[in-house]
């Protein structure tokens, strides 16, 4: 192998390393962000992947009423981001604000608008289906759903 051939290989080599490095370093700080988030409420988490600069990843936080408690978000293309706290999203105040307002004015936006909220649009709907989870199915037999009942002294 030629001098030039090795050092091409270290230095790709090197490069693997950094990144796995980094990469070990982004999960323990999702882990951080996660469990620093939690002790606001309920969590919803979403994510949406671009190319290069738009990838972000949000994390938010709210009270059992879906009101909006405390939200951050990843956002860059370097394994050197951070989270950072999430004070607006279009153009209002999120703490204090309810998830299902947002949900609405999500769904009047057009399919552009929608793409480019949707890690905002996951994490709340997330959030809707935890605080609103739907009623279990009633028991079935070939006649039809069957009651259990519970009487006093049988």
């Amino acid at each position: 192998m030629s001098k030039g051939m090795q050092i091409a290989f270290l230095v790709v080599f090197a490069l693997f390393v950094m990144q796995s490095i980094g990469g070990v370093i982004q999960i323990k700080d999702y882990r951080r962000a996660v469990r620093r988030i939690h002790k606001y409420g309920n969590v919803g988490i979403g994510q949406k992947r671009g190319h290069f600069f738009s990838s972000y990843l949000v994390l938010i936080a709210c009270d059992g009423e879906g009101i909006i408690t405390q939200a951050e978000i990843l956002d860059g293309a370097t394994i050197l981001s951070k989270f950072h706290p999430l004070k607006k999203l279009l153009g209002r105040e999120l703490a204090g604000a309810s998830i299902y307002d947002y949900l609405e004015e999500f769904l009047m936006m057009d399919k552009k608008q929608k793409k480019r909220y949707k890690g905002y649009i996951q994490a709340m709907e997330a959030l809707s289906m935890r605080l609103n989870p739907l009623e279990e199915p009633e028991e079935t037999d070939e006649d039809g759903p069957t009651e259990i009942s519970q009487e006093a002294g049988s």
